[in-house]
């Protein structure tokens, strides 16, 4: 009874299997029926790195499939350069301003090549078959990878030089002469700080010094204001006496002139002074004539000759 039992088991998993590997078989049939369904035209493109790319990977256009990866990947010459020839098909045309990118799905998906036009592309101007087309690759995880190895070699390359800078510096910051230096630097600049303190005290007493010497100088600043005051008073006065005498002298001044005019008429016989002095009958008349007035008075004036005497008047003996 168990035996009848392994028995059927293993025929139910054989069947199983079989299943499997003919739906298996249907699935790569009916793929390679589909495409085979379609005409291809071939174009080579050159990449830098096509690193993930296999027969059969898909050609994406706008994220539709339009062909598959008809060989895989072969170095061009000695440009360290790989050419993989894809197949396109027949009722797609290829902008001329398009890019290749070996693109990937996600970071760890499969590999693919992506077709991207450029905005102001001409529906005219298409690739022809055969065309040899220059591709680059976008950035995974492998090149991630690859960026990240080298960081962190030069990294590590920085740290060790910055331990060996650390250590260096600690050899010879640390040593013992150097310390003593530090410690002798600490204790010139505790007596500096002491003495600092001295000048401070001491400067106090200089600026008590100062503001004393700048009152004083305030109250004589003050002295000086009144006594420049009553300066200014005193040429106010002396202007006014001087304005005095300067009007005196002016009329002395002209007294002076009106006495040199009379005299120098007088010396040249013009006016009545020069007539006096240079006519000698008119000053005798002029003499009679005073003394008549003194004899006789006006009322009762009478003239009469110098030599006659008064009458009255006795002779005296």
């Amino acid at each position: 009874m168990a035996s009848e039992k392994k028995n059927v088991e293993v025929f139910v998993g054989l069947f199983l299997l079989i299943g499997f590997l003919v739906i298996g078989a249907m699935v790569i049939t009916i793929g390679r029926v589909g495409q085979s369904l379609h005409k291809f035209y071939l174009v080579n493109v050159e990449f830098p790195n096509a690193g993930g790319l296999v027969k059969g990977s898909d050609v994406l256009l706008a994220g539709a499939r339009i062909g598959h990866v008809a060989e895989p990947p072969r170095l061009t010459g000695k440009s360290y350069t790989v050419t993989v020839q894809l197949n396109i098909r027949n009722d797609v045309k290829i902008p001329r301003k398009s890019t290749f990118i070996v693109g990937s799905s996600g970071l760890l998906g499969d590999r693919y090549v992506d077709v991207i036009p450029e905005e102001n592309f001409d529906p005219n101007d298409v690739r022809n078959p055969g065309e040899t087309i220059t591709g680059t690759r976008a950035t995974g995880l492998d090149d991630l990878t690859l960026k990240g190895g080298v960081v962190m070699d030069q990294l590590s390359a920085e740290l060790e030089a910055i331990k060996k800078m650390t250590a260096s510096i600690n050899e010879q910051l640390l040593a013992e002469k150097n310390l003593k230096n530090l410690e002798a630097t600490f204790e010139n600049l505790r007596v500096l700080t002491n003495n600092f303190t001295e000048s401070s005290k001491k400067l106090d007493a200089v600026l008590d010094s100062a503001q004393g010497a700048v009152d004083s100088a305030k109250g004589t600043i003050k002295t000086a204001d009144g006594a420049a005051s009553d300066l200014r008073n005193a040429i106010a006065d002396f202007r006014k006496v001087a304005v005095g005498a300067t009007k005196t002298i002016d009329s002395a001044k002209a007294f002076l002139d009106s006495g040199q005019s009379l005299l120098k008429q007088a010396r040249e016989g013009n006016g009545a002074l020069g007539t006096l002095i240079s006519d000698r009958e008119t000053a005798e008349n002029l003499k009679a004539l005073i003394i008549n007035l003194r004899r006789s008075g006006v009322l009762f004036y009478k003239n009469r000759p110098l030599s006659q005497p008064e009458p009255g008047s006795r002779r005296q003996p």
